[in-house]
């Protein structure tokens, strides 16, 4: 109770009170003292100043450790390179070998069919008309501290493309009638997983950048008309409308699709010849996928609040068929 009345009675600190006693007698400060405070204030705003260049001064260890990184990254990535060229260079050679035998054998049929499966499978690169479907994330979308959904996040975060998005894109492109499909150069087969790893996006394992260019060979009118009545169509409908995630849909006279960066040959024997359940599957080749050449998807409809958090994987793949438009480029 004293302290609320001495708030009452003397609202006024007392030394506010004093120091307008002074003002109203003229008693100001002596020179020496005014001389104090200014010098005592340059002091502080010096040890701040310092203090500050300090601490936002990167340490020699961290430069050299980053720097050491880097260079090992662009090392690494130079002998990938390479070693992706002559990939390239042995599956030309290995695609004219073949191309020479099956001319020899005197048998088109089979050659016909081979290219065809080849071209389904992304063994080769194919050209043909096909429509483009782009994403990119919203202008006021950032970086986010921490992981998770997006779509759950506050603020910008609700605008970010998420691996599931393009799942969905990419599945209704296959549902379309799409006969090769390529994300931002990679291009996809059966065994394709996309998937993310905190906020980048992966396609077989190599990360992308936005904006994500999505790229179908196939009859374009097919292509978009199909891709608007399946549920991709009303779902980016929806990332445009609730999360001004920006998109376009382009139809292209002629897309060039290279091939997959590796195939997985699979081979599937009878339990007779193995002595195991009937339909399994030997690997021949490297790396590892999940999923079913059908594709993915929910068709619950074009919501995308009850996604699944990012760093789910689904692979996409072909609907089983002949390529109709596409050619296998020289």
């Amino acid at each position: 109770m004293t302290l609320l009345a001495e708030v009452m009675q003397r609202p006024l600190d007392p030394g506010y009170a004093l120091a307008a006693r002074r003002r109203e007698a003229g008693v100001r400060p002596s020179r020496p003292a005014r001389v104090l405070v200014a010098l005592a204030a340059a002091v502080c705003g010096l040890v701040t100043t310092w203090a500050v260049v300090e601490l936002r001064q990167p340490q020699p260890g961290g430069v050299a450790a980053r720097k050491a990184l880097e260079s090992e990254i662009q090392r690494r990535t130079q002998q990938a390179d390479a070693a992706q060229h002559a990939n390239d260079v042995l599956r030309a050679q290995l695609a004219a070998a073949q191309s020479r035998s099956l001319a020899g054998a005197g048998d088109p049929d089979l050659a016909r069919r081979l290219e065809q499966l080849a071209a389904l499978s992304g063994e080769v690169a194919v050209t043909g008309p096909g429509l483009e479907v782009t994403l990119q994330d919203a202008p006021s979308s950032g970086p986010s501290p921490v992981a998770g959904d997006p779509r759950q996040d506050a603020g910008g975060e609700l605008g970010r493309v998420l691996d599931r998005d393009v799942q969905i894109v990419v599945n209704g492109l296959w549902a379309a009638g799409a006969e090769a499909v390529a994300v931002n150069g990679q291009r996809l087969s059966s065994l394709s997983a996309i998937r993310s790893a905190g906020q980048a996006i992966f396609v077989d394992r190599r990360p992308l950048v936005p904006p994500y260019v999505i790229q179908a060979i196939g009859d374009p009118a097919r292509l978009q008309t199909g891709l608007a009545r399946d549920m991709a169509g009303p779902y980016l409908q929806a990332l445009r409308d609730n999360y001004n995630v920006q998109t376009s849909i382009q139809t292209s006279p002629r897309l060039a699709l290279p091939a997959a960066a590796s195939v997985i040959l699979l081979s599937a024997r009878t339990q007779g010849q193995t002595g195991s359940a009937s339909g399994t599957a030997s690997s021949t080749g490297s790396g590892t996928s999940s999923g079913s050449s059908s594709g993915t998807g929910s068709s619950a409809g074009p919501s995308v609040a009850s996604r699944p958090t990012p760093g789910s994987s689904a692979s996409t793949g072909p609907i089983a068929g002949t390529p109709a438009s596409s050619e296998v480029a020289p």
